[in-house]
């Protein structure tokens, strides 16, 4: 959960430059390469420490040179670099309902209607309807808890191939649970509530390539949400990490929780 808490912070960035990031400087809300921050109008605090990611094409560091088939990059925190405060990354203050009515006008977009109306046996609270192309949140549901059931339909829809008969369990229904969280989390509008059971799913020692595979796969749908999500919301107003009461820590010696999504 906390690299999820890091991947809606760290919006545009790969699961495996978000892992690097955070590692690095645990408080990043927001990098940049110099030539970014530079035509953004701001600059590179002096003897600021450079933070070093993955990269390809025009963005490699040069001078650190090529690992393992990729290049390394320099980027910086926003927090480490001056000028005027721009825009791009910010997102409005909005309300649960406000982001509801977005991404049904975004399933909307996509060819389904979204409704409300008394469901049973629905763990997430919400079901799709493949052949009437509907999707259906329970009535019950109220504030950030209905729209976590329809961005995790959302997800689904983006993701999987799910046939009337498959459920929503296992990594499906981890991988739904966790772009839906990546997705309100950028908002600031999650549900009081903890994902144990779904991100259980994986065991407490699950193998890297796994872990790579399904947040690589996470950041990438939560990405392509968010960026539907936000055209049709009001106008940027905060910076979504820097309205965090507390930062997230990281603690690099706890190898346990590291090992997690």
């Amino acid at each position: 959960m906390r690299w999820l808490d890091a991947a809606a912070d760290l919006r545009g960035q790969t699961f495996r430059n978000v892992v690097l990031i955070k590692l690095q400087m645990p408080d990043a809300i927001w990098v940049d390469g110099r030539p970014g921050w530079q035509r953004l109008g701001r600059r590179v605090a002096r003897g600021a420490s450079g933070i070093r990611i993955v990269a390809s094409g025009r963005d490699i560091d040069r001078l650190t040179g090529p690992v393992q088939g990729h290049g390394v990059a320099t980027v910086w925190d926003v927090t480490q670099t001056e000028g005027r405060l721009p825009s791009r990354g910010m997102v409005g203050t909005v309300r649960p309902q406000d982001v509801y009515a977005v991404l049904a006008r975004v399933a909307a977009d996509a060819g389904f209607r979204v409704e409300r109306g008394p469901l049973r046996d629905a763990p997430s609270g919400a079901v799709t309807d493949l052949q009437r192309r509907r999707v259906t949140v329970s009535e019950e549901l109220d504030g950030s808890v209905a729209v976590m059931s329809l961005a995790h339909q959302l997800a689904h829809l983006r993701m999987h191939k799910l046939s009337r008969n498959s459920g929503c369990h296992g990594l499906v229904r981890l991988e739904a649970e966790s772009v839906a969280y990546v997705t309100l989390a950028r908002f600031g509008v999650l549900p009081e509530y903890q994902m144990a059971s779904s991100v259980a799913t994986l065991g407490r020692r699950p193998p890297v390539r796994l872990v790579e595979t399904l947040g690589g796969r996470v950041v990438a749908a939560a990405g392509r949400l968010i960026d539907s999500t936000e055209r049709y919301l009001p106008a940027p107003q905060i910076l979504r990490g820097a309205a965090r009461s507390e930062p997230i820590s990281f603690d690099t010696q706890d190898r346990e929780l590291d090992r997690g999504l």
